[in-house]
């Protein structure tokens, strides 16, 4: 792929000045492996994740201040990555981001977030690092226009993964990226149909899964063996609409029976009747937990949110607090023997005809009876 001219042009400079910045700071090459991607990654301004004046093209609108250079600059959505939607570059859409910059390359990787405590330097009590415990020390308000969805006010909890029913939720990880997962059997995790799919429409193949992982470490493991998609995903997936969004789910065969270890939970399946008492707020509360973006290696969970409504299609919409990376999380209740999952995270659903935002997921009317079949057949 040709390279655009302006990037073209940067290399060019830089081949024969180094420039410096009002504050003398001079500007290296693009010697970030991460160079060209859109998103800052020097320190201070970016993400961190490169070393300062290294990313000089990505920082470079970041570093003078923002513009609105972006072709969807100005619609009063924010499309600047980490903050917004991500198709705009770092500091070319400031006008409809500008609100929310305080909250950019944050996340809640501290070991002790979500505990109402700030634990950041200068702010808290400096047992974590800067900008690590988000939701702590910015408060739980999320504001409007944020990437991440959480209705109005963020209510994770981090969760305690060596007991049921945190145990039995893991992380399923890809050759080019990471999911949630539930073990439905000894060695059969559910999870989203949506995160075998690679940005270009290609397989992408899932190779471990590490149930209740925290850290470095996980209550269990396993490789995978095999997997199954339901039939019609793909080939509904690429028309579009809504369609397929029933078909939203996957099944994974493990090589181990982990599930021994982890436990297991079962599949609650939903009936006609429990629309009426879904929609009145009269069903049970549920809860929710996964591997989100913004606590990349722990655990949050969500308990005593609700299902909003339960559609025609096999599935449903619910307001579990929750972000990248929780797609294929269980949604679950707890029932006399154990917990059960109801349903299977897939996508924010931005409401239709009026109704408000909230998150869809497959329910297990859609995949009751497959997981039942494919345990049968994978050892229980």
């Amino acid at each position: 792929m040709t390279r655009p001219l302006w990037i073209a042009a940067a290399l060019l400079c830089l081949a024969w000045a180094a420039p410096a910045d009002a504050a003398g700071i001079k500007y290296g090459p693009n010697s970030c492996r991460w160079a060209f991607d859109d998103r800052c990654d020097e320190p201070e301004i970016g993400t961190g994740d490169c070393s300062r004046g290294t990313d000089t093209a990505d920082c470079r609108p970041v570093r003078a201040g923002g513009d609105d250079s972006c072709r969807w600059a100005e619609d009063h959505s924010c499309d600047e990555p980490n903050i917004g939607t991500g198709v705009c570059a770092d500091g070319t859409d400031a006008t409809d981001c500008r609100p929310l910059y305080t909250r950019r390359n944050r996340n809640n990787s501290c070991a002790s977030a979500f505990d109402d405590i700030c634990d950041e330097p200068a702010t808290g009590t400096g047992r974590c690092a800067i900008r690590s415990d988000t939701a702590d020390c910015l408060g739980r308000d999320t504001p409007a226009g944020i990437r991440d969805h959480f209705f109005g006010r963020d209510q994770r909890r981090l969760a305690r993964v060596d007991r049921m029913p945190w145990s039995a939720i893991g992380e399923l990880i890809f050759e080019n990226g990471a999911c949630s997962g539930t073990m439905v059997g000894r060695r059969v995790v559910l999870t989203a149909a949506h995160c075998f799919m690679r940005d270009d429409d290609t397989l992408d193949k899932p190779r471990r899964f590490r149930a209740g992982r925290n850290g470095s470490s996980q209550v269990a493991q396993a490789g995978v063996a095999g997997f199954t998609l339901p039939p019609g995903f793909r080939e509904g997936r690429s028309r579009g609409g809504e369609s397929w969004y029933n078909l939203d789910w996957a099944l994974v065969e493990l090589d181990a029976d982990i599930g021994d270890v982890t436990g297991i939970m079962a599949v609650h399946r939903l009936k006609p009747e429990d629309k009426a008492d879904i929609e009145a707020g009269r069903w049970v509360r549920v809860m929710q937990g996964g591997y989100a973006w913004d606590a990349p290696d722990r655990m949050t969970e969500h308990v005593g949110c609700r299902i909003v409504s339960l559609r025609d299609d096999g599935t449903l919409l619910h307001d579990c607090d929750m972000t990248k990376g929780d797609s294929g999380s269980p949604i679950f209740i707890k029932r006399a023997g154990g917990y059960a999952v109801v349903a299977v995270v897939s996508r924010f659903y931005g409401g239709d005809e009026g109704s408000r935002s909230a998150y869809l997921a497959v329910d297990s009317r859609a995949f009751e009876k497959a997981v039942a079949k494919y345990v049968a057949g994978h050892g229980g």
